[in-house]
Parts: structure tokens; C-alpha cells; sequence
């Protein structure tokens, strides 16, 4: 059950708008390089609010439960209800129209100075006294007023849903007309959007709507396919104002299991045509309807995102860092704190989950998401990463700049009437409904008790300050917004026209709220607001695109009025300018590409652009140029016949609480030249049951596969890594593979590391007897001299013990013999023989004493060097500044970054985007040891909140490990008070594995001396995910060695979203040890997947990079 809300820009007397900004222009210098002389700030809280005895603003969305009325009959019952925002009677003020579910609906005249007077039932627009949900302010016969669409639904009959449209009569009352339009459906409707989606010049209208039962129906296929006409979504066309429904036609999936609660609309492509992006609560997953210019859209959900919200319910469209492309906020319903997420979360079963996945659905998630446009029809997903994923109960989330800094802030409203998803209230809830069955007499009686036992808190909104770069700060106490609530619809206006946005809010079983901005007095931020008139069909100019430009710096927002949830915003687009007095340029893009451009425009006033009609190019080249990319994807073009494939298995099975699955951690690679014909040759892994290949590249680039019969005999290994290397010393390249993977038993054969000698010739036989036993899921090997003896030896970094996550495996420092490996750990490097759960390790001479030290780092594991003294290995990590270090690591390269003669290091993290996240005054936690006495291990992960540990797991999944825990918590509310010493037994935590992590940022580290490092975090776009393989090379030729880096992770349990943000990323150096990260459009680097590993090879003489992918296909790219 979910919510969303939308707003409105409220606006005032243009002539007194004009004199306004006539009198602060002749105050301010005008130069869009100087700024306003500022005065002493004001002190108080962003926002005032207005109480309702003093604004006449009483609204109440009130909901009594009756015994046909309930959460019971009718799912959505605690759903609330929309608020609009614009100016009915034009005069310059904006007003507020409030729709109820159950009573009758208000609308509030703007009087000035935050009054407002009730006009709704001389208006006229009381409503019919059905289920009223969304509601929207639009001109629809375009005569210059603003009428009202209502939606309806609820558990009844159709004659109480038809949909109802008050026609503005320009006198302050309204006449209701929706079966003269077309508009009057009768479906379970939700919220109406209008638009021009065919650039026809008048406004359409996409209706959504929801089902009001569960399917019970388990043939996906069917519930995916089969048309509803009242469950279903709608788009209904304008031809000549009566609005034809050609929703079929159009490609709209209009099914019975589509619970849609908000439509945001916007071009996410820039190609000049509006798109629609539908959230879906419960199974069916999001829709996102690209527009295919002729009429239809093409749902493409699952192509553009690669993890969306579970509960999608409000949601906004709005370009939040300024790059000139639409982004994508969604809300869901988990809690910030640990409290509520245990007590109000449900357990997500991997069975279910991956099923739907099987079926056709999306990797869905109980979160916020954050979709951050790629500007290549893809989003990356980055609410950790911003702070704004957990915000509770939500409903509608609102892009606006609130305090006009020039950046646009978040919004979010929160609280569910009564909390019918609580844990324990559901376990009683089972408990009622069978004393229902058993005494049917009594059933008025139970389920009054079953509604007053039903939790209800409310909760405060959520108000985040934009702070750039992907960066949100929780500001809603300072700003004044943290009033308690069942808070749904909202919209914002500027309704004192004093140049900032006010909001108002519609809340269930209480007043309305309505904050007044005090922004005018912090006097340091400027702003503009904009009016557009249209052309004769569409008077408000919906779908324009605004776009400001002052010096390097630009906005662009699209005029829609949906935003948020069940809400509408008034028709006026606001601007917040920082300390900018005045605007270089603005550009303004009508929805039939007409374009009309203003120079020199004063801040601090409202403008009116008018239609004028004139065809142009799309506005895109004004913010994103297209430069020459610094490489191309040719990965068709190579055409070999290899895809990873990832066998089948369930990690969970054996150990439930792992953090992410272990069996998925390969394919391996290593490329050279193995038949010594002077071409570039590569060897790729295979999953346990999918051999390895040897690909031999040819004269003219294409690749023959080679040495299958030798390979395909260990196809039962999983190889984790590889490398070429001359083992033997007889002038060609052998080939080493390290063994792993989850799967096996911690001692099988299938995990002892193999070596294939080569011919000479590329022919290659597996060497016997030439490795010692090293029955050992590895990670990583590394290939060096390290004695000085003339051949190569080897470091095998050891990954897991199968089962007994996170428990260190052994490692391996192997010395070559004459071609048999020895091993020395234990006599010249006892620190290595079990280090941690090693990912990756070089070989380097970082204090430039001629001899090779080691660098290693992994999972839980903080960034370790060994330096090669004449003893042996010592580890002098802490010696050379590498303390707290502790984190998911999972790649390390090496290069001059600086120009000062020795090595720096970069080395990839689990990155900052993931829902465990890890500090050193707040670190994430394993503990491993049998807690529950049945000879087996268990995992605990946790967390700090408040200063005290708690677990990360919920009761019900902890229980199935640790059936104890629910023997001894009899209640979700128990358990979720409960901290690690209350739950577990003091002495098996303090002799228990225990583990920290204390960052998760990847990071560079400046060799600033033997025993002088800085490590400092990489850019932000670096920390999108995790960095599993990086590359050194001068990619622009300005004589700076520069990184290309790739990862994600992919094999997540179910209750934590994957890893997936990440599209491979290119940073620049600039010869000093500071990196700037490139766009997408600049470098044509796209690798989204589930990427390993990345290599250099030459073909055709051009270098190339390779990209290997877990479970598929090898990208390769061409500079």
C-alpha cells in the first residue's frame, strides 16, 4: 500500500512581479560574474509552518474505518489522497484544491499573506463523496483557467468510480463535463498525467490505475499478458477535445497485476519526444515507455535500469546534478532506523525472487532508487550513494531547490496510517482471521479489535539539501519539516510570491500543513521563475524544456505537473541561482521543437515567454556536446564465440546468512602470445562444468579457439584466475590457473590449482607434479622474481573456505625450482599463510631497494605490504601509514600517477553505493562462530547505530539459521530492541571471528616516501560500485598516466540490492596524484555488467581492452 504525491509552482501579479525585480535590479550589479551584496543571514529555520487557525487552511483527509470500509476490503485504504497548486482565477495568487477519499473535497482561495478562504462547495468541486485519489489542475479546454480532474476507485461499483473533470466557468465556480470529454473512466484509478506524447500541439492523457485484489493467478505469463479494462493502464488521445482511449494501440501494458501509484514524465533520451516511467507496487515491475515518435512507446524497464524499487509508490523526474539529462527518483517503505526495519520489514524469499526474475519481472528491491541518467538510455542506480535511500513509509518525493541555491533539493512525505505490514501485528492478524472462520457471529467484534490492534505511528518527512556531487544531506530538522504525520499528497508554490517555495502537504486524520519559506530573508540566493503561454491548444506550454545558462554553469527542468504523488503543481517553473544576478541565456524548447532564446535575463523576478513558432534542432547540443570518444565498443565486430556461463548454485543453501554469494567470483584471464607469431593471444575461464578457452588471434584479428581436448578434461574446475607466464625458462608462455569457487568441499581436488606447459608452439599439456597440494578456493595470483634467482615465482592468494565464510583459507608463496614450485610460506612468510579472504595482490618495490615487495589485499582485510627483507617477508603496513585500512577490497594496480619517480597505488572497494556501508567510528561487522551448539558455523553481520551493535539480519532470517533466536525474542519488537550482547552469549562473541570493515571507498595512495603514504578516496563516480579491475595507461596522450576501472557485484543476497551502478569508468590524471572522472559520452567506456576483470591486448595492431564478464559475453573496446 503506498502513495506519492505532486506539486506545483504557485505565482503572482505579473506587474507586480515586474516592479519587484525592477527595484532588486537597481540593487544589484549586473554581471553575471558579480554577486549581490549580502546581507547579515537569517538564523531560523528554512521554513515556518502555518497554522491553520491563522491560513483558514482546515483540511483533514479523514479516514473512518467502517466494517465494509477497512484495510481488510480494500488494500489501499491508508493510500490518502492528492493536493493541486494553481492559480484558478488568475489573480497572480496560487490557490489549493484538496481532494478527500471519503468526504468532501476543498478548494482554498489565495487571499495574500498565507490566508486562504474556502470555496469548494460554492465552486462546486465538493466531489461525488466516492473514493477520490488524485487529483490535477490543468487547462484542458485551453481558455486561460485551470479545471480539475478527479480519479476515483475503491472496493466498488463503477457508476462510483467514473472519474470526474470540473470545467473552470472563469467566475469562481466549475461544471463538472468528464463523459463530454472521453474523460469519465470508470477503472480503479489512480492518477491522471496530460501531455502531448504525439506533438500534435494538444494534451493527452495518460490515466493510471491499479487492481484492487492480489492475482492469485500463477501463470505469469498470462497475468503479464492478459488486458483489464478497469485494472489497467490507459492512454487516451486528444482528437479535437473528446479524448479517444488507444492504449493497445500505443503498446501500454494494461494488465490486472500493473498497481500503479505515480507516473513521471519527461524525455529521458533527449530526442525530443516525452516519455512515461510508471511505478508498479507488489510483483509487477516498473514500466519505462519510450517514446517511438509515431504514436507508441516501447517498454523498456529492464533494458534502462538494472535494479528497481520492490514497492514503488511516488516518484519525480527532474535533472538533479545539472548534466542536462532527467533523472529518476522512486520511493519505497524502509525505514531509516534499525527499530522499524526489524519490526516492519518482511524477509524477502530467494525462491520467489529469483523466480520472478526467471519470469520476465526485474531485480526488484524493498529501497528508494535513485536512477542517475547515463545519457546512453541506461540509469545507474545511486541512492546509497546519495544518502536518500531509506526514508520509511513514503509517498511522494519532490526535485526542487528549496533553498535557491541553484542545485535541486529532495522532498519526501512519510507515515502510513496505521501499519498493517507489522511484523508482529500480522502474526496476530492470522491468529483473528481464524477465530473469524470459527465464529462467524462474532466477526464485527474481531476485526474492531483486529483494527484497534493495529500499530499507527506517525512519522516526520524526510528534506535532503543538494549538496552536488551525488550528495544529499539530511536537513529536516534544520529546515523546520520534522513534524510528525500520516503525510501523502504534497505539492509546492510559491504562494507569498517573495521568490521561494513554500509546500503544502495533505495528511490523513489531520490539518493540512502549509510551510512558509523564509529564503527571502537569508537575502544570498537569487532566483527566477518562468510562465510560458503556449499555443492556442496547449496554453500552459506542458512538455517545454527550459534550459539557463550563466558562464560554465546551467539548469534545465521540463514543465510537467505531476510530480510526486496524487498531486499537481502549478504551472509556473522556478529557478534557484546561487549568487547569480544575472543569466548569460535562456532557452526554451516547446514541444513542437519551435525554440525561443532569451539573453541577459535579471534574477529575482518572474518572466513571461510566449509561443512563437519557428522549427530548430533539439536543444541538446546547448548542454552536452558530443565529443570525439576516446574509444569504441567493438565488440561485435571481434565476433568470438565465448559466453560465460555460471553453473547452477544456491550458496544460501549452506550458509543462509552470507553477504553475497562466493561461487560467482570468476571467469579468470590472461593474454599473450603463445604460439610466438608476435599476436596477442588469450586464455578465458570457465564455471565449474564450462571449460576454459584458448583463443589464438590470426593474421587478419579474428580468434581460433585451440587446445580444447586438454582443456575441456578440468571442465569440472572453476578458474578464478589466470596468467601466462614462462615457467620453465625455455623462451615461451605457459599457463597457470588458480582454482575456486564455492561449491565443492573445502578439500576437494577440484580446487587445487593446475599448470599447463607449452610447446613452443601453443600446444599445451597439463604438468604433472610440478605444483605443490593447494586444495584451496584461491582469488588472485601474482607472478615475480621475488629472490632475484632469474626464474619467476608465484603468490596465490587464497578466497574461501567452501562453507565456512568468512574464515581465512590459506595462501601460497610458491618459489620456482627449476620448474617445480615449492612452498615457502610458512619458512620466509609465515604472514601470508592466512592473511584474510584475498582478492588481489602485486608485486612492487615501493621503497626502491632493487627487491620486490608484496601488496595484498581482500574481504575484510585492511591494505597489506610486505616488504622483501633479507629475512624474509615482514609486514610493514602500519609502519608506511596504512592504518584502519579495513574494507572489501578487490583490485589493486600500480603506477607513477605522480611524476615523481616511484609507485602509487590505486586499489578498488566495495565502493560507497551499497546498502552496508562502513566508517572507522562506525564499522560493519562479521562474527563467525557456532552460536547455536550444533557443530556448525554461523554468520552475523552488524552494524552501529547510536553506538550500539546491532545485527544486520531480521528475526526471521536469523532464526532459520539460529532457531534459537526466535525461541528467545518471541516478538519482532523484542528482537528489534535487542542489541549483539543481548541476543548473543557474551563469551561466544568475544572468542568469535570477528571481522571490521572501516571504509568501503576506493582510493589512490600517493608514495609520498618509504614511510610517508596518503591515501585519499578516489572521485564519486569511482565509488558508484565496486572496482574489481583496473588498467594504468596515458589514454589521452598528455604525458599523465591515467586509470580505466570496471566492476560491480552481481551475486548480492536478496535482501541487499546488487551492486550494479557501475559502467566502467575512465579518470584522468593530471600528473600530480589528482583525478578527474570522465563521462561516458567523453570516453565511450560502457561496461555495466558484472564485470572481473580487464586486459590489454593488441589486434590488428590497434590496442584494444577486454572486458570479462561473470555468466556473459566478453566486451571488447578500441582506442
Amino acid at each position: 500500500m503506498k502513495h506519492k504525491l505532486h506539486h506545483r509552482f504557485a505565482s503572482f501579479l505579473y506587474c507586480q512581479i515586474k516592479l519587484i525585480a525592477l527595484i532588486s535590479i537597481l540593487l544589484m550589479v549586473q554581471s553575471c560574474n558579480e554577486k549581490e551584496v549580502v546581507v547579515e543571514e537569517f538564523s531560523g529555520p528554512l521554513f515556518t509552518s502555518i497554522a491553520s487557525e491563522a491560513s483558514g487552511v482546515t483540511f483533514i483527509n479523514a479516514l473512518p474505518e467502517t466494517p465494509e470500509m477497512n484495510i481488510l476490503t480494500y488494500q489501499y485504504l491508508y493510500n490518502g489522497a492528492g493536493v493541486s497548486v494553481g492559480d484558478i482565477n488568475n489573480d497572480g495568487l496560487a490557490d489549493i484544491f484538496f481532494n478527500a477519499n471519503f468526504g468532501p473535497n476543498h478548494l482554498y482561495l489565495n487571499k495574500g499573506d498565507f490566508t486562504f478562504e474556502e470555496i469548494g462547495r460554492t465552486a462546486g468541486v465538493g466531489g461525488k463523496r466516492a473514493w477520490s485519489t488524485g487529483c490535477t489542475m490543468v487547462d484542458i479546454n485551453n481558455d486561460g483557467f485551470l479545471d480539475i480532474y478527479l480519479s476515483y476507485s475503491g472496493n466498488t461499483e463503477a457508476n462510483f468510480r467514473k472519474n470526474e473533470l470540473f470545467i473552470n466557468n472563469g467566475d469562481l465556480t466549475f461544471t463538472e463535463k468528464a463523459s463530454e470529454y472521453g474523460l469519465a473512466d470508470t477503472g480503479y484509478s489512480t492518477q491522471a498525467s496530460f501531455f502531448d506524447y504525439d506533438k500534435d500541439g494538444d494534451l493527452d492523457m495518460f490515466m493510471l490505475n491499479h487492481p484492487i485484489n492480489p492475482s492469485l493467478d500463477l501463470d505469469f505469463n498470462k497475468m503479464v499478458s492478459e488486458r483489464n479494462i478497469d485494472a489497467g493502464d490507459r492512454l487516451y488521445r486528444n482528437d479535437g477535445g473528446k479524448f479517444i482511449d488507444v492504449s493497445e494501440a500505443a503498446g501500454i501494458i494494461s494488465n490486472s497485476i500493473g498497481y500503479g501509484l505515480s507516473a513521471s514524465i519527461g524525455d529521458i533520451n533527449n530526442d525530443g519526444w516525452p516519455d512515461v516511467y510508471v511505478c508498479n507496487d507488489f510483483l509487477e515491475r516498473d514500466y519505462l515507455y519510450v517514446n517511438n515518435g509515431d504514436g507508441s512507446f516501447s517498454e523498456k524497464a529492464k533494458e534502462a535500469t538494472r535494479h528497481i524499487s520492490n514497492f514503488s509508490m511516488g516518484s519525480d523526474m527532474a535533472d538533479f546534478n545539472n548534466d542536462g539529462l532527467l533523472d529518476l527518483m522512486v520511493v519505497d517503505m524502509v525505514a531509516e532506523d534499525n527499530y522499524r526495519i526489524k519490526t516492519n520489514m518482511s524477509g524477502m524469499n530467494p525462491e520467489k525472487f529469483y523466480s520472478a526474475v526467471n519470469h520476465g519481472f526485474h531485480h526488484q528491491y524493498m529501497m528508494n532508487t535513485l536512477q542517475m541518467n547515463n545519457g546512453n538510455g541506461t540509469f545507474s542506480e545511486v541512492s546509497k550513494l546519495a544518502g536518500v535511500g531509506n526514508t520509511d513509509w513514503s509517498w511522494a518525493p519532490l526535485w526542487a531547490d528549496f533553498d535557491n541555491d541553484g542545485l535541486k533539493d529532495l522532498f519526501v512525505t512519510n507515515g502510513l496510517r496505521k501499519e498493517a505490514r507489522n511484523n508482529d501485528f500480522v502474526k496476530k492478524k492470522k491468529v483473528l482471521l481464524k477465530e473469524m472462520e470459527k465464529n462467524p457471529e462474532q466477526r464485527l467484534e474481531l476485526l474492531k479489535k483486529m483494527l484497534d490492534e493495529m500499530p499507527s505511528t506517525k512519522l516526520k518527512n524526510y528534506s535532503f539539501k543538494n549538496g552536488g556531487d551525488i550528495s544529499f544531506s539530511n536537513v529536516t530538522e534544520n529546515w523546520g519539516l520534522d513534524e510528525p504525520s500520516f503525510s501523502t499528497g504534497a505539492a509546492y508554490a510559491d504562494f507569498d510570491n517573495d521568490g521561494d517555495l513554500d509546500i503544502v502537504i495533505s495528511n490523513i486524520d489531520n490539518p493540512a500543513f502549509i510551510y512558509k519559506n523564509n529564503g527571502e530573508k537569508r537575502k544570498s540566493n537569487q532566483y527566477l521563475k518562468v510562465k510560458l503561454k503556449g499555443p492556442s491548444q496547449n496554453t500552459s506550454g506542458i512538455g517545454a524544456r527550459i534550459t539557463l545558462k550563466s558562464g560554465g554553469d546551467f539548469q534545465m527542468k521540463e514543465h510537467y505537473l505531476n510530480h510526486g504523488y496524487l498531486s499537481s503543481m502549478e504551472d509556473k517553473l522556478h529557478f534557484g541561482l546561487g549568487t547569480t544576478t544575472k543569466i548569460d541565456s535562456l532557452w526554451v524548447e516547446w514541444p513542437d521543437g519551435s525554440r525561443k532564446v532569451l539573453a541577459n535575463v535579471a534574477a529575482n523576478k518572474e518572466i513571461l515567454v510566449a509561443y512563437e513558432k519557428g522549427a530548430s534542432a533539439p536543444l541538446a547540443s546547448l548542454y552536452k556536446t558530443a565529443p570525439t570518444k576516446m574509444m569504441a565498443e567493438v565488440t561485435e565486430e571481434i565476433k568470438i564465440d565465448y559466453k560465460h556461463q555460471e553453473n547452477e548454485y544456491n550458496d544460501f543453501e549452506k550458509e543462509s546468512l552470507l553477504p553475497h554469494k562466493m561461487s560467482m567470483m570468476g571467469p579468470g584471464m590472461a593474454v599473450a602470445d603463445v604460439n610466438g607469431d608476435g599476436l596477442d593471444d588469450f586464455y578465458v575461464g570457465g564455471a565449474k562444468g564450462f571449460a576454459g578457452k584458448l583463443y589464438e588471434q590470426q593474421v587478419d584479428g579474428t580468434f581460433v579457439e585451440t587446445n580444447a581436448s586438454t582443456l575441456n578434461k578440468d571442465a569440472g574446475n572453476e578458474d578464478v584466475a589466470a596468467v601466462f607466464f614462462d615457467v620453465d625458462q625455455d623462451g615461451d608462455q605457459d599457463l597457470y590457473l588458480v582454482s575456486g569457487g564455492n561449491e565443492f568441499e573445502a578439500n576437494s581436488q577440484q580446487l587445487q590449482d593446475r599448470l599447463y606447459l607449452n610447446d613452443g608452439t601453443g600446444s599445451f599439456q597439463k604438468a604433472l607434479n610440478k605444483l605443490p597440494k593447494m586444495v584451496t578456493s584461491g582469488g588472485c595470483v601474482a607472478v615475480e622474481d621475488y629472490d632475484g634467482d632469474g626464474d619467476l615465482d608465484l603468490f596465490v592468494g587464497g578466497r574461501v573456505i567452501p562453507g565456512q565464510y568468512p574464515k581465512a583459507p590459506r595462501s601460497y608463496l610458491l618459489r620456482n625450482d627449476a620448474g617445480v614450485f615449492v612452498d615457502v610460506t610458512s619458512e620466509i612468510a609465515p604472514g601470508l599463510l592466512n592473511p584474510g579472504l584475498v582478492t588481489s595482490a602485486i608485486w612492487t618495490d615501493y621503497d626502491k631497494d632493487g627487491k620486490k615487495d608484496l601488496m595484498v589485499t581482500g574481504e575484510w582485510m585492511p591494505i597489506t605490504v610486505y616488504k622483501n627483507d633479507t629475512d624474509g617477508f615482514v609486514n610493514v603496513s602500519e609502519a608506511i601509514g596504512l592504518t584502519n585500512t579495513e574494507g572489501w577490497w578487490y583490485s589493486i594496480t600500480a603506477g607513477d600517477f605522480d611524476n615523481d619517480g616511484d609507485e602509487d597505488y590505486m586499489l578498488g572497494n566495495l565502493g560507497q553505493n551499497y546498502k552496508y556501508q562502513a566508517s572507522l567510528d562506525n564499522t560493519f561487522d562479521i562474527y563467525y562462530d557456532d552460536f547455536d551448539d550444533n557443530k556448525t558455523g554461523d554468520i552475523v553481520l552488524s552494524y552501529k547505530e547510536d553506538g550500539k551493535a546491532v545485527p544486520l539480519r531480521g528475526r526471521q532470517c536469523s532464526s532459520e539459521q539460529m532457531p534459537f533466536i526466535k525461541e528467545k525474542f518471541g516478538t519482532y519488537d523484542e528482537f528489534a530492541k535487542a542489541s549483539m550482547e543481548d541476543i548473543f552469549d557474551a563469551k561466544k562473541l568475544k572468542n568469535a571471528l570477528h571481522l571490521e570493515a572501516k571504509s568501503f571507498a576506493s582510493v589512490f595512495i600517493k608514495n609520498n616516501g618509504a614511510n610517508n603514504w596518503e591515501v585519499v578516496n578516489l572521485p564519486r563516480l569511482a565509488q558508484l560500485s565496486s572496482v574489481n579491475s583496473m588498467l594504468v595507461h596515458d589514454v589521452d596522450n598528455d604525458g599523465n598516466l591515467d586509470a580505466i576501472l570496471s566492476g560491480n557485484l552481481y551475486a548480492s543476497e536478496v535482501e541487499t540490492p546488487r551492486n550494479d551502478a557501475g559502467n566502467g569508468l575512465v579518470l584522468k590524471g593530471d600528473g600530480a596524484g589528482g583525478f578527474k572522472a570522465l563521462t561516458l559520452q567523453k570516453t565511450g567506456f560502457f561496461t555495466p555488467r558484472d564485470s572481473k576483470e580487464l586486459h590489454f591486448l593488441t589486434i590488428k595492431n590497434k590496442l584494444h581492452i577486454a572486458v570479462v564478464n561473470n555468466n556473459d559475453v566478453l566486451q571488447f573496446f578500441q582506442f
